[in-house]
């Protein structure tokens, strides 16, 4: 992939991304060669039969991913390999101010999404801890493929304040769109409204995750943690799958104390 990115691009997203609160984020579709990413929108499109489907479940309907990279098409797999390659982290690097970012080799939940409709992602924090790497998760990049979309299919990628309340950026999945932000235990986000896309329509990206291997102890609210923490917002509840969110929330909550206990013993 092209890496002869402007530095007057790559200023302005590192002032959007460093200005926001009370993570960091910024759209950054202007990195990447539009054409490019036309090819690979369109290779992957060719391709959903490639997708393996994810069990259902309360929170994540109708989602396939790929995260072989020798699996994948020709130009996506080139691309991603660029997006994981040293130049471009050095530009995450920069924009971020985050040194030392490490790419992830498994794609451990990244690679290729795509989600048909009625299908939805709710708010959620993402895993922290990277156990085969021993590395904590600190950017998602997502990157749209999406030709022809529209606003009226719903599909946004929104983030959400610390305590979930309050939507805080909202983004079509648009080709050519992308989005960077910070992982930890406040960043929510997700596309929780189900699409309205036609039915064999999908919402495609690649997804990728950057991780160092030490973190500020500020990042973290349950400790090295491999879970995705699903969240309702205001004006929902999750009405399936009661059993596995009941549990999925005790056991969050068991996580939450213990590091806070140990926290306390430090100080």
């Amino acid at each position: 992939m092209d890496m002869h990115i402007a530095p007057t691009t790559v200023r302005e997203i590192a002032g959007e991304f460093r200005r926001h609160k009370p993570y960091g984020y910024a759209s950054v579709g202007g990195l990447f060669d539009p054409a490019t990413v036309l090819q690979v929108a369109r290779e992957v499109e060719s391709n959903l039969a490639l997708y393996p489907q994810e069990a259902d479940i309360y929170a994540s309907y109708r989602k396939h991913r790929l995260s072989e990279l020798d699996a994948m098409p020709e130009h996506a797999r080139a691309f991603v390999a660029g997006l994981n390659a040293s130049p471009f982290l050095r530009v995450l690097s920069t924009i971020t101010g985050i040194d030392n970012l490490r790419p992830d080799p498994e794609l451990r939940g990244g690679g290729i999404h795509a989600i048909g409709r009625g299908g939805y992602l709710k708010l959620h924090t993402d895993f922290n801890w990277h156990r085969g790497l021993s590395m904590y998760r600190r950017l998602n990049l997502l990157v749209y493929l999406n030709e022809g979309w529209q606003d009226a299919w719903h599909g946004n990628i929104e983030l959400w304040s610390a305590d979930a309340r309050e939507r805080i950026f909202s983004l079509s999945p648009r080709i050519g769109h992308a989005l960077l932000f910070e992982t930890n235990d406040i960043s929510y986000h997700g596309h929780p409204d189900p699409l309205a896309c036609p039915e064999g329509v999908f919402r495609k990206s690649i997804a990728l995750y950057y991780y160092t291997p030490t973190r500020p102890a500020s990042d973290l609210r349950f400790g090295k943690s491999e879970m995705t923490n699903f969240v309702a917002r205001p004006t929902e509840k999750f009405e399936t799958d009661r059993v596995r969110w009941l549990r999925q929330r005790l056991r969050l909550g068991a996580k939450r104390l213990a590091y806070a206990l140990r926290r306390s013993r430090r100080d």
